[in-house]
C-alpha cells in the first residue's frame, strides 16, 4: 500500500485549541505520522507539498435531509426568486416547457425574503401562473408548501374540511382553501407526484451526485436524516451498494424517522455507512408559528404552536428506542417541545442511567434558565444549525419578542454550561456550506454584515469551537470520536484543504474561504 506525505501545511489537527504540525503521512486510508516535514518525507513512498495551505479535519454535517437534497437535484429550483412576481413569472414560463399535465414541482423559495410581499404564495397566485398543470412548490424549510386548485383537487382537498390532515390547510374564513398547506397536507400532495427516483438504481446515480456536490465544500461525513417515505431496508442498500461500487465519496450516519422493527442497534455497519439513530419530530418551526412555547406567540397571542405527542406518548418512544440501545434524535425548535424531551430523558435515564448514552437535541432554537440547567445534567448532544441565525432573523423578534430572544440559539451560553454542541445544516432546507454555518456560529449576522457586532453577540462562538461543531463534535454525536474528527495518527485520513487560515483572517470574511482539496480517506474526491 503506497504511503503518502504531505508536507508545508499549516494543519490544525483540532485536538486542542491552537495544536498545528507541518506535515502528516497518510496510509491505506488512515493517518499514520503527524508532525515534522523531515520525519514525514522519510516514511512515505511519495511527498505532497502543501504549499503553506491551511489543513483541517473532513468536515461533518450531523442533520442534513440528504436524499431529499438528491430528490431535488430533478426539481424545479425556485431558491433564486426573491419576488411573488418573480417567482409567478418564472413559473409561468417554465410551464411553457412541460408535457400537457405533467407535474411542475418545484422547491426553495422563502417568502420571508420576498420584496413584494412575505405572504406564502396562494393557489390563486399560481393558478394566476399556471393553472393546466398540477403545481406544488416546497418552501425551503420543508415543512410549507403552496399548491395550485389542480393540485388542490387532485389531491382531495380543494373544497371540503378532510380530516386525516386537519390542521395542516390553511383556509379563508369563508372555509375555502388558500393552497398553502404544511406537513400531513404537504405529504398528501407530495404522495401524488410521479416518483422519479423510484428505482435503487435512480437513488443511487442521485445519491452520488449529491453527495459529490458536498466534497465540493469540505464535507466527508453527513449524518443523513430521512422520512417515512423511505423503505428501511432500501435506504441503507443504496449508501452501502454505492460503497460497494467505490461510488460513495462521504461516510454516512442514517437517522431514520421509524424504529426499526427489525435487530437494528445503533453502530450496525461499517466506516462508510452505519445506522445511526431514531428521530422524532416533537414541534414544528417558528417562520409558521408550528413550534410549540411555553407561552404564546408574541404577534399573534392565541397561538402557542402544537405538538405531535403527548408527554406520555413521547416518553414511551424514546423509551422503547432506548431500551434497544438506539440512539434518539428529537426536532426541538420551541421550548414547550424541548420541556417535553428533556422530561422523556430524564424519565428513561433515571430508570436505567446507561455510562455512554447521547441522546440528541436537533436544533433546540428556544430555552429558558430551567431547560439550561436541567440539559447540562444530563447526557445529551445539542445538534444546532447556526444557518438559522440569518434564515431566521427576519421574524425572530415578531416571533418570541426581544425578552425571549436572549434564549434564542443561546450557543454561547450552552457552550459555557459545558453543553457539547454539533453542526448541522438541515438542508436542503437552509444553506448547506459548513464553512458558512462556522461563520454564523461566530459572527450571529445576516448575509450583509447586519446587525453590526452579531445579533445577540454574547452567544457568539470562538472560530475553533465553531470548527469543532464540524469536526471533533460531531465525531463524538456519532459515537465515532475514536476514528475520526481530528487529525491524529491512527485515525480515518479524512481532510480538507482551504485556500485561507480561518484562524487567521477577519471572521466576517470566513464565508467567503473556498475548499481547494477534499480528502476522503487520504483518497482525493474532490479538486477545485
Amino acid at each position: 500500500m503506497k504511503t503518502t506525505a504531505y508536507i508545508n501545511g499549516k494543519v490544525y489537527t483540532m485536538r486542542e485549541e491552537g495544536d498545528t504540525v507541518s506535515a502528516f503521512v497518510c496510509r491505506d486510508g488512515k493517518f499514520v505520522f503527524c508532525g515534522s516535514d523531515e520525519e514525514a518525507r522519510a516514511m512515505a513512498d511519495e511527498t505532497v507539498d502543501l504549499e503553506g495551505a491551511p489543513v483541517l479535519p473532513g468536515f461533518i454535517d450531523t442533520h442534513m435531509h440528504l436524499y431529499y437534497y438528491a430528490e431535488n437535484l430533478s426539481k424545479l429550483m425556485v431558491d433564486h426568486v426573491k419576488s411573488m412576481a418573480e417567482l409567478k413569472d418564472f413559473i409561468r414560463r417554465f410551464s411553457q416547457t412541460v408535457p400537457e399535465g405533467e407535474w411542475i414541482y418545484g422547491f426553495g423559495f422563502d417568502n420571508e425574503f420576498f420584496t413584494d410581499t412575505h405572504e406564502m404564495p396562494t393557489r390563486w397566485d399560481l393558478d394566476e401562473a399556471c393553472s393546466d398543470h398540477p403545481v406544488l412548490l416546497a418552501r425551503s424549510c420543508m415543512h410549507f408548501f403552496s399548491a395550485n386548485s389542480l393540485a388542490l383537487q387532485m389531491a382531495g382537498i380543494d373544497k371540503y374540511f378532510v380530516p386525516e390532515v386537519a390542521g395542516t390547510v390553511r383556509y379563508r374564513e369563508d372555509g375555502e382553501p388558500t393552497g398553502v398547506v404544511s406537513d400531513a397536507a404537504g405529504a398528501r400532495i407530495v404522495a401524488l407526484v410521479p416518483d422519479k427516483l423510484a428505482s435503487l438504481e435512480a437513488k443511487k446515480d442521485a445519491l452520488e451526485q449529491a453527495v459529490r456536490n458536498l466534497n465540493a465544500l469540505g464535507l466527508t461525513g453527513i449524518h443523513a436524516i430521512e422520512g417515512k417515505h423511505l423503505n428501511l431496508m432500501e435506504y441503507p442498500d443504496a449508501y452501502q451498494g454505492l460503497a460497494a461500487d467505490g461510488r460513495l465519496t462521504a461516510r454516512i450516519y442514517l437517522g431514520l424517522n421509524d424504529l426499526p422493527n427489525c435487530r437494528f442497534t445503533t453502530g450496525l455497519g461499517d466506516d462508510m455507512v452505519k445506522y445511526g439513530f431514531y428521530k422524532l419530530f416533537i414541534d414544528g418551526n417558528l417562520g409558521g408559528r408550528t413550534s410549540a412555547l411555553l407561552e404564546a406567540y408574541s404577534d399573534d397571542p392565541s397561538a402557542f404552536g402544537s405538538t405531535n405527542y403527548t408527554q406520555e406518548e413521547l416518553t414511551e418512544k424514546v423509551r422503547a428506542a432506548y431500551q434497544r440501545n438506539i440512539q434518539v434524535g428529537i426536532h426541538v425548535i420551541g421550548d414547550r417541545a424541548a420541556d417535553m424531551f428533556v422530561k422523556a430523558i430524564e424519565t428513561v435515564y433515571e430508570e436505567d442511567p446507561k455510562p455512554d448514552a447521547r441522546f440528541r437535541l436537533i436544533h433546540l432554537s428556544l430555552v429558558n434558565e430551567d431547560l439550561i440547567e436541567r440539559i447540562k445534567k444530563l447526557p445529551v448532544v445539542v445538534d444546532i444549525q447556526p444557518m438559522f441565525i440569518h434564515t431566521d432573523l427576519p421574524f425572530l423578534e415578531d416571533r418570541l419578542g426581544l425578552e425571549r430572544c436572549k434564549y434564542s440559539n443561546p450557543w454561547g451560553r450552552l457552550f459555557k454550561e459545558g453543553i457539547l454542541m454539533t453542526g448541522g445544516s438541515d438542508g436542503p432546507g437552509a444553506p448547506y456550506d459548513p464553512l458558512e454555518g462556522i461563520w454564523d456560529a461566530v459572527c450571529r449576522t445576516n448575509l450583509d454584515g447586519e446587525p453590526e457586532g452579531g445579533w445577540h453577540p454574547e452567544h457568539k462562538l470562538s472560530v475553533y469551537d465553531a470548527v469543532c461543531l464540524y469536526t471533533k463534535n460531531a465525531a463524538f454525536s456519532s459515537f465515532e470520536e475514536d476514528i475520526k474528527g481530528t487529525i491524529e495518527t491512527g485515525k480515518l485520513a479524512d481532510f480538507v484543504v482551504l485556500d485561507e487560515d480561518l484562524f487567521a483572517i477577519d471572521p466576517m470574511t470566513i464565508k467567503d474561504v473556498n475548499v481547494v482539496k477534499t480528502y476522503l480517506g487520504g483518497t482525493c474526491v474532490y479538486e477545485r
